[in-house]
């Protein structure tokens, strides 16, 4: 047997590790790169600008190496003359160029970004409603905004310069060999060096942005919680316990923070004493070569201008890695939020849905591998009935109404409308059959009128009577603005039978075949209760009717009444 001892166990374990991260960020790198494709015009644009920069930047040191030699040194003052003006002119189409690059790169970043956040929009509409059971809203949020902005960087104007100091790099090399090859040497000589600190520190960046990244987003969603908690909060005196927590997390973020600022300037530190070091080597030479005569004083000048033109952009070049190695963290959980799976639509062509029957087959379910919700259930739902779910809390309720909605899958068993399985139809197509009325309804921060009439289609006379059908017409002629009244977030100006009232009327404007009551009657008075009840046993004529309720009075009316009990479901009588 051999025995392989445990630092080797470890060293090979390490390289498996390094490996992967390399993958990973190349996967990542090559991603980021396959979305910019889509900008081919901006790029050619800029490409051009950055060429024809370059070329006006090569000849600016030789200009001045003339002025310097034949003008000043010779003593002639045409010379002076006529090569400041053509400088002149050379910078002046420089800064030209600079501003158009400017402009194709704020059109290229706006774009980008724009697309990004679309992509966002798009993939958080579409996304299974499981991916939202652990994250609040808040959190979602930065997550999106801190990643996107993050990724849209790469276009910004900061990699733009980098992209435009490797054009800049090979228009200072070509004049400073054409000057001193020697000297040439020695600037070359701190790329190396240059980027053996670079790729340190660009390691450390990437793993301490990762843990910033991870920091803040807890630390977005457990705010978040206690402001939607503070009720609870002033109730029970918890201000120093949460202030203390809130500290904690603060101090943690803060000290991650110094660390990645202090990156930042042990790089540009070290940046200076390169920089340093090449111009003295360079000031110290050449004004060996010029006591020899092998170099002029403009000869000199121009050297140190060219010099300027590598040191400076072979560091940003360099700096590269190290900027990327911020974004890289960024990316990858974008790139895998927009890899998340979606809601099944198939593809479907969008059609009208004919109400058929609904049954459910021998379906199974379950959120976790050791709770069973639905065990084998079966439930067949005629056009046009009337039907009534009773059960405790946790008997399965909801999941049904859940997985009839499609936003969960059966484990096992098929649900169809008529003979046509419900995932193999357009799912669009297939919610708009349904109105539901929940017993938490979320209702917009916009007016009651834009609250009821959600797609903004009903014409009057259909607003007026989904009002008065609901009664929330009561309470909407004592507002002051009457329908056009603001309601606050999640209705938060609203009574809960107010904001059940006007859940109500959305769902009986949307003339769907199929209404769903999830407790909607929390919160009705005795009056309205009274009226909902007329409206169910005459008002919904013609439409199927599927009630979760508590509440026995409304079972009277109803077709077929089902009782839910450990996963099972049987029928009961009135």
């Amino acid at each position: 047997m051999i025995i392989i001892p445990r630092k080797a166990i470890n060293r090979n374990s390490m390289s498996k590790e390094k490996r992967r991260n390399k993958n990973s960020n190349l996967k990542t790198i090559l991603a980021l790169l396959s979305y910019l494709k889509f900008y081919k015009r901006y790029i050619i644009a800029v490409l051009i600008c950055l060429i024809s920069s370059s070329v006006i930047v090569y000849f600016q040191p030789m200009i001045i190496q003339k002025i310097t030699d034949f003008g000043m040194v010779g003593k002639n003052l045409k010379v002076i003359v006529t090569f400041v003006i053509i400088l002149l002119l050379l910078i002046i189409i420089g800064q030209c160029i600079e501003v158009l690059q400017s402009f194709c790169f704020i059109k290229m970043y706006n774009a980008f970004y724009f697309d990004l956040m679309s992509m966002s929009f798009h993939k958080i509409m579409n996304l299974k409603i499981a991916y939202f059971t652990d994250k609040n809203s808040a959190q979602i949020i930065d997550n999106i905004k801190t990643d996107v902005t993050k990724v849209t960087s790469i276009v910004d104007r900061s990699f733009g310069i980098a992209i435009s100091s490797f054009f800049h790099v090979l228009s200072g090399i070509a004049g400073l060999l054409v000057i001193s090859w020697k000297l040439t040497l020695v600037v070359l000589l701190m790329i190396p060096i240059k980027y053996v600190f670079v790729s340190l520190l660009s390691k450390l960046s990437e793993k301490l942005t990762e843990e910033q990244i991870r920091k803040i987003s807890l630390f977005t969603s457990w705010f978040s919680d206690n402001i939607n908690g503070i009720k609870e909060i002033k109730l029970w005196g918890l201000q120093d316990n949460r202030y203390e927590k809130f500290s904690k997390s603060q101090k943690e973020i803060l000290k991650n923070t110094n660390k990645i600022t202090m990156i930042s300037a042990w790089n540009t530190f070290i940046e200076t004493i390169l920089e340093w070091l090449i111009a003295g080597f360079i000031y110290v030479l050449g004004g060996i070569q010029i006591l020899n005569g092998s170099l002029t004083i403009g000869g000199v000048f121009a050297f140190v201008s060219y010099c300027s033109y590598v040191t400076g952009p072979i560091i940003i070049i360099l700096n590269l890695k190290f900027m990327i190695s911020s974004i890289l963290p960024s990316a990858r959980r974008l790139f895998y939020f927009f890899d998340m799976e979606e809601e099944n639509n198939n593809f479907v062509p969008d059609e009208k849905c004919i109400p058929d029957i609904i049954n459910f087959r021998d379906v199974s379910f379950s959120y976790t591998a050791d709770k069973i919700v639905l065990d084998n259930f079966n439930l067949k739902i005629q056009p046009g009935e009337k039907i009534a779910i009773i059960g405790e809390n946790g008997s399965g309720k909801s999941t049904f109404l859940n997985l009839l909605l499609r936003f969960y899958e059966p484990n096992a068993g098929t649900i169809t409308l008529g003979n046509k399985n419900i995932e193999e139809i357009n799912l669009t197509s297939f919610r708009n059959m349904f109105a539901v009325v929940s017993q938490n309804p979320y209702l917009f921060a916009d007016t009651i009128k834009n609250n009821i009439n959600l797609e903004g289609k009903a014409d009057g006379k259909q607003y007026s009577e989904a009002c008065m059908d609901s009664r929330a017409n009561v309470f909407i002629e004592k507002l002051p603005e009457k329908d056009n009244s603001m309601i606050g977030r999640n209705g938060s100006r609203l009574s809960g039978g107010e904001k059940q009232k006007i859940a109500v009327a959305r769902a009986m404007i949307k003339g769907a075949p199929y209404i769903i009551f999830d407790e909607a009657t929390t919160g009705f008075d005795i009056e309205s209760e009274k009226y909902l009840q007329q409206i169910i046993k005459s008002g919904v004529n013609g439409k199927t009717l599927i009630m979760i309720t508590h509440n026995y009075q409304y079972l009277e009316d109803m077709d077929h009444v089902y009782q839910l009990e450990n996963g099972k479901i049987y029928e009961i009588a009135k």
